[in-house]
């Protein structure tokens, strides 16, 4: 679906700031079964994040700012889902991980939109039978000692939204990593400023409702407008 350009809100000014990661710990020489292990064993404690690559196995405690920023561009890009008529499949932070390729991931948030017909009625994700997430949320990025990039686009994550404190960017995965787009591919004509500005918006709100409400209205405002002439 292509949609015509609309300038959204106008942000309140506010300083840059790069957010502040939440702890994190490497482990070496970790094998396979020592990482499914563990992940049983915090499979309950869901405010630890595993990622595993080749070996190396980081444990992150995520920050409040860390989760309140992915908890708000996940309402955000569930929103641009159910405005622009399109399926979607939440998955959370669920593990992403292929044995054969040793490699593991829990994003902050991920989705499945253009596949997600094809998780009608699945409970347990197994990703050699079932399609990766189409979108994968990740905050604070530049502070994992891993190359999360990598490991994302060995999964098979088609698109990447990378949060470091104020600067949101797009990446689509081509044949064996990931190149910046403006736009995002998922949602025609949709930057990462255009999200920001409602991010900024609700980190100084007490109500994320408001912010939610208002960005549904910019959604709606953006579909029902006329598209601008074509150029000469």
């Amino acid at each position: 679906m292509t949609t015509p350009a609309i300038n959204p809100p106008a942000a309140t000014p506010a300083k840059p700031r790069r957010r502040k990661p939440g702890r994190r710990i490497l482990i070496p020489c970790v094998e396979w079964e020592v990482y499914e292990g563990l992940l049983k064993v915090f499979e309950r404690k869901r405010n630890l994040r595993l990622a595993y690559d080749n070996g190396d196995l980081e444990i992150i405690v995520p920050s409040f700012e860390h989760d309140g920023d992915a908890a708000v561009l996940g309402a955000l890009l569930a929103i641009l889902a159910d405005e622009l008529g399109l399926p979607l499949r939440r998955g959370g932070s669920t593990t992403l991980k292929r044995k054969r390729m040793l490699k593991g991931i829990e994003p902050d948030r991920c989705f499945w939109v253009t596949n997600a017909p094809k998780l009608a009625g699945v409970r347990k994700l197994d990703l050699k039978v079932h399609p990766a997430p189409d979108i994968a949320i990740e905050v604070d990025v530049t502070s994992s000692s891993l190359n999360r990039f990598r490991i994302y686009a060995a999964l098979g994550i088609g698109e990447l939204w990378r949060l470091d404190g104020d600067d949101l960017r797009f990446h689509v995965r081509g044949r064996k990593k990931y190149t910046e787009v403006p736009t995002s591919p998922t949602f025609a004509g949709i930057t990462p400023a255009d999200l920001m500005t409602f991010v900024k918006q609700a980190r100084g709100s007490a109500d994320e409702n408001v912010t939610t409400r208002a960005f549904r209205a910019w959604v709606k405002q953006r579909v029902a407008a006329p598209p601008p002439p074509a150029s000469p």
